[in-house]
């Protein structure tokens, strides 16, 4: 290189030549003011990167060198801007010297223009606002607040990840109502406008639960959206431990908190912390309805174990003052709520109780057990809970209250004082209740009450079956949307902002795990448990009335044959006559005790299932109505939900196809033909898709403008 030469300074490395270099056009003043460094930077930029606010303040005022349009321009290897490497720095001082001059020389279209410049990494200087949060209301209107750089991340979600900040609510409220300003619609934030690559959108994120608190009830927000991994923002906040952020979504009645992720895990199994998972049990038990004494009991979750069992955690809640509740937890197999069923059942037979057994076993493949099957017991065993604590007969039951409230129950003690009541009732049965004389007004209040149940059973049932028909089709619906996307998706020339609105409808439809048709399905069946546990409670008087009708005739059998005459002459073999006279007559005698003894049973069982029908009858009621309230209210926020989601979904085509249309109206002017010209043809055809023909560009055309959106 000739020490001569008039080749500028900008990025060149020191030499022989340059060092000697005495050439006045090599150091004019105009040269140096423009020169760079190795990183690209100005001297503008140097004064900014070290922090002189006296020198930029100086350089800035020599208009001469340094107009506002070579400022403007100024960017390093890495096309930072001034600005935005002054707010990287956070340096107020020089922040406010760059924004004055920018504010006081260019226009307001300028200024938006130089705020939403990126660098290489995508980020404008609105993705730094986190060092210099103060700036958000002197220029949250000008910066463009859905910008996304490389990540997919915008300035809002930047700040609400800025989890050291010191003044982090503060910031997030402030980036909130500027992004909310800067949107104007008039509208809610549209918070589907601020997801990242991977799917998480600012609920996922944001680790404070009042800003939580403000998202959901102040912003346009799907609750439950999933990422990349299929996990909602319920399942980070507790995989992460963030029990505030768990306890806040929790209560949200939108929030799906039986939602699972790809390996079919809920967010209480994510947990990694025995506190967290026993912190989302509570938060389980609280959320449902207690009882009249506002005592609240059941079954929060099911889990496998190692040995190819199952557990199940019972918790029970009492109030211990105005404020605050006792907790108590304990965890039992399915074999233990069977066995207390038979031990119950031992204690008093004439009593109706729902079948807990008979589910199938989740390991009918050991490798994988099945979580659904797992999910079906913790609902039976669930309810089973709930019912016998509302039964007229065992809601007072010690057993059944030590099942819950006892950690360690000894099931051999248990049996063994079940069997001393078994026995201390037949005695009082026996000596207390005189045997039924005249049956057949037993079993005409066993036929009525039996088809009074059967009706109700018949009932029951249609409703069952047709809540689950309207479930499946409701998942056959979502089924066939999505196979309707993935092969809307391979049409090249539709424009990608409808396949991506047809997307956001098709996860709009997806059905809850949680959804109000399951519920009100379980309800039912466990309703109708209870009656067919009546029914087959009331099937005992007529099985006792068969045994006494049985034993009446065979005490006849026994007195005709002692008065029947014999035909061998007399004298001869009296005493095995004798002896058989006194067999038949013990035989007559038994079953004349025995006639007793199934008379007064049968006057037992009539009178516990007199007794309990009407009990009975209560709980079905309020089982009902508690069963169509929920399934009210469930399926009007599951409504609202699907309403909200399709507005955003027809939004998002709105926003679309006025975008196709001002692409058709500047590619119409740069080439001065009508918007269906060859060239306008060809643009559209990038936009839907690469290696669109013209012809199929044309066809996305008329697609979009006949949509009617």
């Amino acid at each position: 290189m000739s020490s001569g030469s008039e080749i500028s300074y900008h990025s060149r490395a020191t030499s022989n030549g340059t060092i000697g270099s005495v050439l006045e056009g090599d150091v004019t003043i105009d040269r140096l003011s423009q020169t760079h460094n190795l990183f690209g930077e100005s001297i503008l930029m140097m004064a900014v990167q070290n922090e002189r606010p006296d020198l930029l303040r100086y350089l800035l005022s020599l208009n001469e060198y340094y107009p506002p349009s070579v400022v403007l321009d100024d960017i390093n290897n890495e096309d930072t801007t001034l600005f935005s490497a002054a707010v990287q720095l956070g340096h107020t001082e020089l922040i406010n010297i760059v924004l004055d001059f920018a504010t006081t020389s260019a226009s307001k279209e300028r200024l938006i223009e130089y705020f939403a410049q990126q660098d290489i990494w995508g980020r404008s200087c609105a993705h730094y606002l986190f060092h210099a949060p103060f700036l958000i209301s002197r220029i949250g209107k000008l910066v463009s607040w859905r910008q996304k750089d490389k990540n997919g991340q915008t300035p809002l979600f930047a700040l609400c990840r800025s989890y050291d900040h010191v003044h982090y609510r503060e910031m997030v409220d402030a980036g909130l109502d500027a992004a909310t300003e800067a949107q104007g619609d008039g509208l809610p934030l549209h918070i589907d406008d601020h997801v990242d690559a991977k799917g998480n959108t600012l609920l996922h994120i944001v680790n404070d639960p009042q800003l939580a608190i403000r998202v959901l009830q102040q912003c346009d927000v799907d609750v439950n959206a999933t990422n990349e991994k299929k996990f909602t923002p319920l399942m980070v906040a507790s995989k992460y431990g963030r029990l505030d952020m768990v306890r806040t979504l929790f209560v949200d009645a939108r929030v799906d908190v039986a939602a699972r992720e790809l390996r079919s895990l809920t967010a209480v199994e994510l947990a990694k912390d025995d506190d967290i998972r026993n912190k989302i049990d509570d938060l389980a038990l609280f959320s449902m309805p207690p009882a009249a004494d506002a005592r609240i009991t059941g079954v929060v979750r099911a889990f496998f174990v190692e040995d190819a069992t199952i557990r199940l955690v019972l918790k029970s809640a009492a109030p211990a003052d105005h404020l605050s509740y006792t907790v108590t937890t304990s965890r039992r197999n399915l074999s233990d709520f069977e066995h207390l069923g038979n031990l119950l059942a031992l204690e008093n037979p004439a009593s109706w109780i729902p079948a807990v057994a008979g589910v199938r076993s989740p390991f009918q493949i050991p490798s994988k057990p099945s979580r659904a099957v797992l999910r079906d017991i913790q609902t039976r065993a669930d309810w089973f809970l709930k019912i016998m604590l509302n039964h007229p007969t065992f809601a007072t039951h010690e057993m059944l209250w030590e099942f819950f409230l006892v950690p360690d129950i000894q099931l051999g003690m248990m049996e063994q004082r079940s069997n001393l009541k078994a026995e201390t009732r037949a005695e009082k049965v026996r000596e207390e209740y005189e045997p039924v004389k005249d049956v057949r007004e037993v079993e005409q209040f066993v036929d009525h009450a039996r088809e009074m149940v059967r009706s109700v059973n018949y009932s029951t049932k249609s409703v069952a079956r047709r809540v689950n028909s309207i479930a499946v089709v409701a998942s056959d619906l979502h089924d066939a949307s999505a196979l309707l996307h993935r092969a809307v998706s391979t049409l090249p020339f539709l424009p990608p902002v409808y396949i991506a609105a047809l997307e956001s409808y098709v996860r709009t439809i997806a059905p809850m795990q949680s959804n109000p048709y399951g519920i009100f399905h379980s309800t039912f069946l466990a309703s109708q448990s209870t009656i067919q546990a009546l029914l087959s409670a009331l099937s005992r008087p007529p099985a006792q009335i068969a045994q006494i009708s049985a034993a009446r005739k065979s005490a006849e059998r026994n007195y005709n044959s002692l008065t029947r005459s014999t035909r061998w002459p007399l004298g001869l073999l009296d005493d095995t006559r004798q002896r058989l006279n006194e067999e038949r007559e013990e035989k007559a005698r038994q079953s004349q005790e025995q006639v007793d003894d199934l008379g007064r049973e049968l006057r037992y069982s009539q009178q516990v299932v007199a007794g309990e029908l009407a009990g009975w009858q209560d709980l079905h009621e309020k089982m009902g109505r508690r069963a169509i309230k929920d399934f009210a209210k469930g399926m009007v926020i599951q409504e609202r939900l699907r309403l909200d989601g399709m507005m955003r979904a027809l939004r998002r085509l709105r926003e679309g196809k006025a975008e196709l249309e001002r692409a058709s109206a500047s590619l119409a002017s740069v080439s001065g033909q009508p918007g269906t010209s060859q060239s306008t043809h060809e643009g559209m055809g990038t936009d839907a898709g690469e290696g669109a023909s013209s012809a199929s560009s044309r066809v996305g055309d008329e697609v979009a403008n006949g949509a009617g959106f």
